[in-house]
């Protein structure tokens, strides 16, 4: 059995276990936080990857670090989304790895991953990434 631990944080009026997620891989925890801790049957694979991302086709590249973590029985992801990490969970997908924090899909298929709102109003508002190493 292993255990990972968590940090809970609350910036402003809002609870989330992200800053928990960055402590188990190694992060700093925000301020007023407190230890959570979960047990999950198995090893962990604890994997970092670089993605260069574009909002648009004529956007600035910008880079993109996911960190993963998976499990037998779970799997997830960290990274950040309008400046603040967030922890998504996988889904069933028809193809690739698709994973859901909320509103915001992460979903990946070979090199390639896509951030979208599920509020989006056109398909154009996918982030589109491509792995760097």
């Amino acid at each position: 059995m292993r255990r990972l631990y968590f940090r809970r944080w609350t910036p402003v009026r809002c609870l989330s276990v992200v800053g928990a997620m960055l402590v188990a891989i190694g992060g700093t925890p925000h301020a007023h936080s407190e230890t959570v801790s979960l047990d999950l049957d198995g090893p962990v694979d604890r994997q970092s990857v670089a993605y260069e991302c574009r909002a648009s086709a004529d956007a600035q590249p910008t880079s993109l670090s996911v960190e993963y973590l998976n499990m037998p029985t779970n799997n997830l992801a960290i990274l950040p989304v309008e400046g603040s990490p967030r922890l998504f969970v996988s889904t069933l997908s028809a193809s690739g790895a698709k994973y859901v924090s909320g509103e915001w899909v992460w979903w990946t298929k070979g090199p390639r991953g896509d951030l979208y709102s599920e509020r989006r109003k056109e398909s154009s508002e996918t982030t589109v990434c491509r792995v760097t190493r």
